[in-house]
């Protein structure tokens, strides 16, 4: 960490309450990654001591199984623990996951992950698939100058046991040149200070692209794109200003305007994506969940992939 970068956390401790205080002493003193996710959701359980089964408030402590404390619901009469109603929850190994969130950082193939965690290559791609899908982005803006482009992906049925067409191997090729209904397009936004979004696109229409973009984008952004003839009418839907750049006519640069950096996050998204050869279009929101909360931020830690899987923290957005 940047030294005044930890100067600044540094003089935020004095706003942390006696409970928080607590909970960073065990994580400072070297608290396992599980444990310090545990514990985090079991104090937040204790807070509200609300039953994930009926939402009645009240629930008690009534002993513990499996290392995790039991809670029991007044309401309905039923018990859980701080894993319930989370992707965590019942999976087994926990003193594997651990090891299987550094996997994820280190991006990591089903059979290493396998092998590094000894479970079950079946094991490992339902850890995967648990661990990604309560990630959250959390509340993001994109401010400043904003840049938007859109990249494609072949539409890939793999996995499925009854195809209306031959089934490809190694991926294939599309059977029509260029653009078509066989490509999914992946829209990718950025700002100037690195914050970047990612999402499936059902098409490149300017509904889609608004239907993204504005609940992200800070009203005084400025967006800035190719020369594609969607994004003027979802600017002006929006209400934000618009810039395009005729890359067709060689125009990559004006002034301060580019989309250099969402097309190296294109470049870096396909390489993430090339060494797990070939993944399923059903599949391809968890893989970009995936690019956001292990390839962008820098030097992400397990607890902090463990923490954004059992959904207590939103994934970074910073390159």
């Amino acid at each position: 960490m940047d030294h005044d970068i930890f100067l600044v956390w540094l003089n935020e401790t004095d706003n942390l309450s006696p409970d928080q205080r607590a909970e960073a002493s065990r994580i400072l003193s070297g608290s396992p990654s599980l444990q310090a996710v545990v514990d985090l959701l079991e104090a937040k359980v204790r807070e509200d001591r609300i039953c994930p089964h009926c939402a009645s408030e009240g629930a008690i402590i009534r002993g513990h199984a499996s290392g995790l404390s039991r809670f029991f619901c007044k309401g309905c009469g039923k018990t859980f623990n701080a894993l319930t109603g989370t992707p965590l929850a019942r999976l087994r190994h926990k003193g594997r996951w651990a090891e299987f969130a550094a996997s994820l950082r280190d991006g990591e193939t089903v059979k290493v992950s396998a092998e590094r965690c000894m479970v079950a290559r079946t094991t490992a791609f339902r850890w995967r698939h648990r661990f990604l899908r309560a990630v959250t982005a959390g509340a993001i803006k994109l401010r400043g100058i904003v840049e938007a482009d859109e990249t494609f992906f072949l539409s890939s049925r793999k996995g499925e046991r009854n195809l209306d067409r031959k089934a490809r191997k190694r991926g294939g090729k599309a059977a029509k040149r260029g653009l078509s209904e066989e490509q999914v397009p992946v829209l990718v936004a950025a700002d100037r200070s690195g914050t970047t979004i990612s999402a499936v696109l059902p098409a490149v229409t300017a509904a889609h692209l608004q239907a993204v973009l504005q609940p992200l984008l800070d009203p005084d952004a400025l967006l800035v794109t190719d020369g594609c003839t969607s994004y003027p009418p979802c600017a002006a839907a929006m209400g934000i200003s618009h810039e395009s750049l005729n890359q067709t006519a060689g125009q990559r640069v004006r002034g301060e305007l580019h989309i250099q950096t969402v097309n190296s996050r294109h470049e870096r998204l396909k390489t993430f994506l090339r060494r797990h050869r070939g993944i399923a279009t059903k599949y391809l929101d968890s893989y970009l969940r995936w690019f956001q909360l292990a390839v962008i931020p820098k030097h992400q830690t397990p607890r902090a992939i463990l923490a954004a899987a059992a959904g207590i923290l939103p994934i970074s957005r910073h390159a």
